[in-house]
């Protein structure tokens, strides 16, 4: 998978990526973050340009991909590992629920 990042208004970072069936899709990178020395990316889908409606809520996707830096591009790479996978997921679940508790604690 290639990639490439863009910065829109707003100074949304939006990563274009493309599959392995040559499709590109744009996703809003909603997150960096640092689990057991390696970096990950979260992303959400979004509507492409030029798209006539909003992405439906059902439609939009969340993508975790690792991803390093390779001189000035950033390299996004699928997870391959499905234990590999299982433990970012449920590391970002964590996160979610941490944060959604510090929020709740805060009312």
């Amino acid at each position: 998978m290639s990639n490439e990042a863009n910065t829109q208004e707003g100074d949304i970072a939006v990563i274009t990526l493309e599959g392995e069936d040559g499709h590109s899709y744009d996703c809003e990178l909603l997150d960096r973050f640092v689990f057991e020395d390696k970096e990950y990316a979260l992303l959400l889908k979004i509507a492409e340009e030029g798209a006539e409606t909003e992405l439906e809520e059902e439609d939009q996707t969340l993508v975790i991909m690792r991803f390093f830096q390779r001189g000035n591009d950033f390299v996004f790479q699928t997870i391959d590992s499905d234990e590999e996978f299982d433990k970012v997921v449920k590391y970002v679940e964590d996160r979610v629920e941490a944060e959604r508790a510090a929020m709740d604690a805060g009312e």
